[in-house]
């Protein structure tokens, strides 16, 4: 029953998340070159007008998703400290960081889609979570808080070099979102970032393969990748 109220209550947050995205006031307009970000390999020469992008179309889809994911994260989410059976505390906690984590990274997702780029708000905002969580899920562990900001700056530096080696082709959006997942995902073990890291490049590249993309929006994979493996390999 709770499974069935939660998955409602996600259709019900991503319709209310659908219609203000789909509202599109996160599209800059007339960016300067070096106002455009780098997260999908814009040209920093050219300027670009975000407004004057074709629309996205409705995103039914959206609500949809959300209500799926916030019911698989109940039916799925790992237990933490319910030796006993139940809902500890560590476990609510643990619960709602899943539920707020996928409805912020599917805002990032849905606007990196459509524009290419990762709002560095939505990015902070994702961090506060991640990091509250875990700070009151390792609390009187130290090590493991540490673990997590370790997986973080090394998926870190990866991606960065990637950034680097490619002169953009990978944004700095993803570089930051991949930090944020590798430390969400590092509570659980380090396999965990690698399955979550898997995922999001097979997802990827599949969606490239069916789609026949030359080149794609990047976040959403992490995203999804992190789900995956936070829910499934967790």
């Amino acid at each position: 029953m709770i499974t069935v109220l939660i998955g409602a209550t996600g259709l019900v947050v991503g319709e209310i998340l659908r219609r203000r995205v789909n509202r599109l006031g996160y599209r800059l307009p007339a960016l300067k070159p070096d106002e455009v970000d780098e997260v999908d390999g814009v040209d920093e020469s050219d300027e670009v007008d975000e407004t004057a992008l074709p629309s996205p179309g409705p995103r039914w889809w959206i609500p949809i998703v959300l209500g799926l994911v916030w019911a698989a994260t109940t039916v799925l989410g790992p237990e933490v400290g319910g030796s006993h059976g139940g809902w500890s505390l560590s476990a609510v906690v643990l619960h709602a960081g899943w539920l707020a984590f996928s409805t912020v990274a599917l805002w990032l997702a849905v606007i990196d889609l459509d524009v290419r780029r990762l709002p560095d708000s939505g990015q902070v905002l994702l961090a506060v979570i991640v990091v509250t969580c875990s700070v009151l899920l390792t609390w009187g562990h130290p090590g493991r808080l540490l673990a997590c900001a370790g997986a973080a700056m090394g998926c870190g530096l990866v991606f960065f070099a990637i950034h680097a080696i490619g002169k953009g082709s990978m944004g700095l959006g993803d570089v930051k979102l991949v930090m944020t997942c590798a430390w969400w995902l590092a509570l659980t073990s380090m396999t965990t970032v690698f399955a979550g890291l898997v995922a999001a490049c097979l997802l990827a590249v599949l969606f490239a393969a069916l789609t026949r993309a030359r080149t794609l929006a990047f976040g959403p994979w992490l995203a999804a990748g992190t789900l995956v493996a936070g829910l499934l390999v967790a």
